[in-house]
C-alpha cells in the first residue's frame, strides 16, 4: 500500500473508481447461489461469499475516517454504525482474555456485552457510531459516558 501513496491524487482516485467498478461488475455477474459459497478470509476465517460486500463497505467507511480529511464516525449511516458495532462485539466475544464491558447504545433498547459480565462490569453508553469507533480504535470515546463515573476503560484490541 505504501508504494502507491506518493502517486498523484487523481491517479489514486482513478484506481479506487476502477476497483469499485470491477467489484460492482463481479457482484452483478455472480450467480445467486454462489453468494452462499464458503470462502476463506484473511486470517483463515471462513464465511459466506456474501460477506465480501459488507467487508468492502466496512473497509471504505472505516478507512475514510482514517484519512483525516473531514469524514468522521458521526458521518457513518446509522445502519452501518449499528452493524459495525455488532460485528466488533461479536469478534471481541470470540476472543479470549477480553476485559468485560457492557455497551449501552442510545439507539438500541438493549445492551450489548463483551465477555463475562457481572454487576461490577463497567457500562459504557453513547451513540452507536461512537461506541463502534471507540472499539475499533477510531475515536477516543469523547461522546461516551462510563459507569461508574470516571475515565473510559481501555477498549480491547479489535482486528
Amino acid at each position: 500500500m505504501q508504494e502507491g501513496a506518493a502517486r498523484p491524487l487523481a491517479e489514486q482516485l482513478e484506481d479506487l473508481r476502477a476497483a469499485s467498478a470491477r467489484l460492482a461488475e463481479a457482484a452483478a455477474a455472480m450467480p445467486t447461489d454462489a453468494w452462499g459459497a464458503i470462502i476463506e478470509r484473511t486470517g483463515g476465517r471462513k464465511t459466506p461469499a456474501a460477506t465480501c460486500v459488507w467487508g468492502r463497505l466496512r473497509e471504505v467507511e472505516v478507512h475514510h475516517v482514517d484519512l483525516n480529511a473531514g469524514y468522521h464516525p458521526n458521518d457513518w449511516p446509522d445502519a452501518f454504525s449499528q452493524h459495525l458495532l455488532r460485528e466488533v462485539v461479536s469478534d471481541l466475544n470470540a476472543a479470549t482474555g477480553i476485559t468485560p464491558l457492557v455497551l449501552r447504545p442510545t439507539e438500541l433498547e438493549h445492551d450489548l456485552t463483551i465477555g463475562e459480565t457481572d454487576t461490577d462490569t463497567p457500562v459504557v453508553a453513547g451513540p452507536a457510531f461512537e461506541l463502534a469507533a471507540w472499539l475499533a480504535g477510531r475515536s477516543s470515546g469523547v461522546d461516551l459516558n462510563a459507569t461508574p463515573e470516571g475515565p473510559l476503560p481501555t477498549p480491547p484490541d479489535w482486528m
